[in-house]
């Protein structure tokens, strides 16, 4: 019993870790980036 109570905090940080990796906010971040969220820049002539 001493033993599971040594090997408990790795084992949920271990958990934990893992659901962090399969979370949607995760996901989002690792998608590539979209080319039509960008912010397109507006050329402008330059004075005379």
């Amino acid at each position: 019993m001493n033993q599971l109570k040594a090997v408990f905090p790795f084992l949920a940080a271990l958990g934990v870790y893992f659901l962090a990796l399969n979370s949607p906010m995760n996901q989002k971040m690792n998608k590539p980036h979209s080319v039509e969220n960008e912010i397109k820049s507006i050329p402008v002539e330059s004075f005379k």
